[in-house]
């Protein structure tokens, strides 16, 4: 038995992934597409998730589970390398411009990467305590 949370928490964290993606484009350009395609593909996989979840899938609550673990990883790992490149920029005098850019989409990495680990550590939380009841 699951809690009826994951599945609307995987659903709103799909939502945010996606919004994500749409939003580095608006506030970065075209230039931020990746963004956008990762941001809508794992949003997507969540929502996926959720609904199967919701059905009833024996498999669907352990990617759940896994799902926003892994993208803590590859989001952390963009934001540091975005960070680094911050820091190159910075040395060389890049353009004011560039720099804007690349410290939203810093920003917009971070704040994915936080929200899948609150996702992770959420489901683990609610797996364990309706275990216990």
């Amino acid at each position: 038995m699951i809690s009826p949370i994951v599945s609307p928490m995987l659903m709103f964290y799909g939502l945010f992934l996606i919004g994500c993606g749409f939003g580095s484009v608006l506030l970065i350009g075209l230039k931020a597409k990746t963004a956008m395609i990762s941001g809508g593909l794992s949003g997507s996989v969540s929502l996926l998730c959720a609904y199967l979840i919701s059905t009833g899938s024996s498999w669907a609550p352990l990617a759940g589970i896994i799902l926003p673990f892994a993208l803590f990883g590859v989001f952390s790992w963009r934001s540091a390398k975005t960070l680094f490149r911050i820091f190159e920029m910075l040395q060389t005098e890049a353009s004011p411009v560039e720099l804007n850019k690349k410290g939203i989409a810093f920003l917009i990495i971070s704040l994915m990467a936080v929200v899948s680990l609150l996702v992770f550590a959420g489901q683990i939380v609610l797996v364990f305590s309706f275990k216990l009841k």
